[in-house]
């Protein structure tokens, strides 16, 4: 080779190179600027901006007569053709595609991940097809068009090439995710706005329901203890503006504990129906049966107290107290005259022994009414805190006996029966003695057993067992239980439930009675297991 051929060769060689450098170039900064654009995603109404720029890109570093860019549906996964690049007539783009399918060249370039070269339809020129793919699916194919044969790009060239259209491919890819965003982000902001048109309109409903019932309610905190919410009767009760009563702590407005002996908080319990005076402005005190609850408003946590007034209850409870006591007392004169004509009629010497043993009776029998009457009195008295004790020894074996006695018509009437137990011994033992007072003793366990046979099944059994020691311990037990809506308050005055006739006053006074006996009284009780009803009681020095 001459010099002159070698300095031409030489020539073309450096031709050459500078032509691939500069295409490798324009490939490097099409790919490093492919993923952003003036325009930001959010604000792109379709993905055609993206194609144009892919092709434009391209086209920049890699001449050629037009180009096509192919897009998957969404909804038929079919290639749809979404962007054409160049005014080329010769470039037929959907029958090129539409040949390239029916002989799986077309699956070919989609699996292949590089570009691939194939004759046009028409037998001359060029086609490059490429697909867009990331490392999750497949968005689209590229398809390139010479008219006339190209000259051979070289293999940096066609590996930027695959950078790029790699690029463009994760630039749709976002453009789609964010896209499927926005568009649950719409969808999400549609239904909060409705939810919370829905919540308000429900919360102006229930403020309308709550500011109209006349008891009062009361929304508070339980972790500060702090009023967050107060309706009408609830601020006309405390005689204090809504704007004065929110924010304070409840122990400072109406609630008689103090923090750390909070019920519900500190003690787990649930107040239902309990009578408490309401503390409100100037020192005034109202009474009012409450109702206190743990509850979830809107996902937090806090505690709603309900109560109504009960000043006018109090006042007619009062009135009949006092109705109740003078008829009582009223009583006692003519049943004093009921009491004294048995021993005129039985000074009669001729009269018959049955006739006798009939007056006993009557006169028994008012005596008791009259001891019940007194007694009544003394329960009063009880309650009050003005009753005063006279306490001498009392043989419970006898107490108990005289009330099963007068209880028989009705155990009968039941098919029940008692069985008694003295300090591990069957039967009903005596003496045994505990220190009191005989009538309050017999009152007591009249009471008692009377609840606990009405409370057997027919046929039941009542069980007593009575144990001397340092104090005298009577329990009772019987197959049936309290109901479960009362046990919580059972010693409560006028707690019954389900019992035709029943006050409510029967476990009450026998509290009333141990209280002032100075014992303690306490139950269990479980649908299978029964209750059982515990006492201990004072012995004699």
């Amino acid at each position: 080779m001459d010099t002159q051929t070698e300095l031409r060769f030489l020539a073309g060689r450096v031709e050459s190179l500078t032509r691939e450098k500069e295409a490798a170039l324009s490939a490097l900064t099409a790919a490093a600027g492919l993923g952003h654009f003036d325009t930001s995603y959010s604000e792109l109404d379709g993905p055609d901006p993206i194609l144009g720029e892919i092709a434009a890109r391209v086209r920049d570093f890699l001449p050629m007569d037009a180009a096509a860019l192919y897009l998957v549906d969404e909804d038929s996964q079919d290639m749809v053709l979404a962007h054409r690049s160049g005014d080329c007539p010769a470039f037929d783009p959907e029958a090129e595609v539409e040949a390239l399918i029916l002989d799986h060249s077309f699956a070919l370039a989609l699996g292949q991940g590089g570009p691939l070269f194939f004759v046009p339809i028409r037998g001359h020129g060029r086609l490059l097809l490429h697909s867009l793919a990331t490392a999750s699916r497949v968005r689209g194919m590229f398809v390139g068009f010479w008219e006339a044969a190209a000259r051979d790009a070289s293999d940096t060239v066609l590996a930027l090439l695959t950078v790029v259209l790699n690029a463009g491919a994760a630039a749709l890819e976002s453009y789609a995710l964010y896209h499927h965003l926005r568009e649950v982000n719409r969808g999400l902001e549609r239904k909060v706005a409705e939810r919370t048109a829905a919540l308000r309109v429900a919360y102006d409903e229930v403020r309308i329901v709550i500011d109209s019932l006349p008891a009062g309610v009361v929304v508070i905190d339980p972790g500060s203890h702090r009023i967050l919410d107060v309706n009408q009767a609830g601020v006309a009760m405390m005689g204090r503006s809504r704007e004065a009563v929110v924010g304070q702590v409840c122990f400072d407005c109406f609630c008689p504990a103090q923090g750390g002996h909070c019920p519900l908080v500190d003690g787990g319990r649930r107040l239902s129906s309990v009578e408490r005076v309401l503390r409100g402005a100037a020192g005034r005190e109202t009474p009012i049966l409450k109702t206190a609850v743990r509850a979830s408003l809107g996902g937090r946590e806090c505690i709603i107290e309900s109560f109504v007034d009960i000043t006018e209850q109090k006042k007619l409870d009062s009135l009949r107290e006092d109705v109740e006591r003078m008829t009582r007392h009223d009583l006692k004169a003519p049943l004093t005259g009921i009491i004294g004509l048995p021993d005129l009629l039985m000074a009669e010497p001729d009269l018959p022994p049955e006739h006798r043993e009939l007056l006993g009776l009557v006169k028994e029998a008012g005596l008791k009414m009259l001891g019940m009457i007194n007694l009544s009195l003394d329960l009063y008295k009880m309650e009050t805190g003005v009753y005063a004790l006279d306490p001498r020894p009392v043989d419970l074996a006898r107490v108990l006996a005289s009330v099963v006695r007068d209880l028989g018509p009705h155990v009968r009437a039941k098919r029940a029966a008692i069985r008694f137990e003295t300090d591990g011994r069957e039967g009903l033992v005596g003496p045994m003695a505990a220190l009191g007072e005989e009538l309050l003793y017999f009152s007591l366990f009249a009471n008692l057993l009377k609840n606990a046979v009405e409370a057997s099944p027919d046929g039941g059994e009542v069980a007593v067992s009575l144990v001397g020691r340092d104090r005298v311990w009577a329990v009772l037990h019987n197959d049936g239980a309290i109901p479960a809506d009362i046990r919580a308050r059972f010693f409560e005055k006028y707690a019954t439930s389900g019992k035709a006739g029943g006050t409510g006053l029967g476990a009450y006074s026998a509290r009333l009675i141990v209280e002032n006996l100075g014992g303690e009284i306490s139950f269990l009780t479980d649908e299978r297991a029964g209750t059982t009803i515990c006492l201990s009681l004072p012995r004699p020095a």
